[in-house]
């Protein structure tokens, strides 16, 4: 087992997103019959090589906990390249074009290329929301506060932007959607009157800093190192309410790879649920962090980690495509059906 690709900037508990979603959406090959496909039993030993395309992170640690603990061997998978890239742009592009025949992606970029192209299967779920992994916060003292927020201009990390209605004041990624559905609590519609300005998360925090942005939304350990750096503090929780535990990434591969590897599938699958479980247990994914990631030490220690779900639940994904919709995210005619994308044990 070995990675592809040498170190790369570490980033949150998210991909860094491109803005080439729309032609990855429209590389995907368009199939006309989407069915629930379905997986065979683990256990036999797949010895042909098994790419994965990931960009390091908090949501993506299991996998290299699976590599560190000889968790893939065990389930059969003999030879697998975890190919770390730059982008989950890039993750979903090497997949569209079989570079890689799984990728790691946020769920708003997975249900988008979806929409536009039916080719995605869902393998496994990633990784879920918890209480303090994505965050709305401000400078120190400031006199913010979600019922003030009606037209102000936030940031919003460029790592999931869709290329959708760039004009207009609708979310512009999973995380905008996240925010602005908690802010319906405070606004009502005027929750929808936001401006959200996409940037990476360091610019966010030194915008912030210097007070050229009253709030911005980040996700860990941005989080920390706000707080940490200049005393930033939360506004509201993105993931909370009725986006408490949202699902936020998952592992994807094309129907046709699926179906052709059914043994792999099986695997794969198996693998993950392990990894997720030693993820869940205290202290394991920050002790990987630094190596994978670039993190340093403080940050992986300090940092606040979702949950690793070992199942995945329809009804859950459901939540993000909803959401999604909710804010015209997705065409009313191109809504993703998420059980028939879920790839299920035969």
């Amino acid at each position: 087992m070995r990675h592809a690709h040498g170190s790369l900037p570490y980033r949150s508990g998210r991909g860094l997103r491109s803005q080439g979603l729309l032609a990855v959406g429209a590389g995907l090959t368009v199939l006309l019959a989407v069915g629930c496909s379905s997986a065979a039993s683990p256990g036999a030993t797949f010895s042909s090589k098994v790419t994965i395309a990931v960009v390091p992170g908090i949501d993506t640690a299991p996998l290299y906990l699976a590599e560190r603990d000889g968790i893939f061997a065990a389930d059969g998978l003999t030879h697998v390249v975890i190919d770390d890239v730059p982008t989950e742009a890039a993750a979903l592009s090497a997949v569209a074009k079989g570079q890689a025949d799984i990728a790691a992606s946020d769920y708003g970029s997975i249900f988008y290329a979806q929409s536009l192209d039916p080719d995605l299967r869902i393998l496994a779920d990633g990784y879920d929301a918890s209480a303090g992994v994505l965050e709305v916060l401000t400078w120190p003292n400031s006199s913010i506060t979600p019922a003030t927020m009606a037209g102000d201009e936030i940031g919003v990390p460029d790592e999931q932007v869709l290329p959708i209605q760039p004009s207009s004041d609708d979310p512009v990624s999973l995380d905008a959607a996240a925010a602005t559905q908690v802010l319906t609590n405070y606004l009502g519609n005027d929750a929808e009157s936001v401006h959200w300005k996409p940037m990476s998360q360091q610019q966010e925090v030194a915008e912030l800093q210097s007070h050229a942005l009253n709030a911005v939304v980040l996700s860990q350990p941005y989080i920390y190192e706000a707080e940490s750096e200049f005393g930033a503090s939360v506004v509201f929780d993105a993931c909370s309410g009725s986006t408490a535990s949202l699902p936020l990434s998952g592992y994807v591969a094309t129907d046709a790879w699926v179906k052709a590897h059914s043994a792999a599938v099986a695997d794969f699958q198996a693998a993950v649920a392990k990894a997720n479980t030693d993820a869940s247990m205290a202290g394991e994914v920050q002790k990987i962090l630094p190596n994978t990631t670039g993190m340093t030490v403080a940050d992986a220690d300090l940092s606040t980690i979702g949950s690793y779900p070992t199942s995945t639940s329809a009804i859950n994904l459901e939540r993000v495509v909803r959401l999604m919709t909710n804010f015209d995210m997705l065409k009313p005619t191109q809504v993703p059906s998420v059980p028939p994308m879920i790839v299920t044990g035969s």
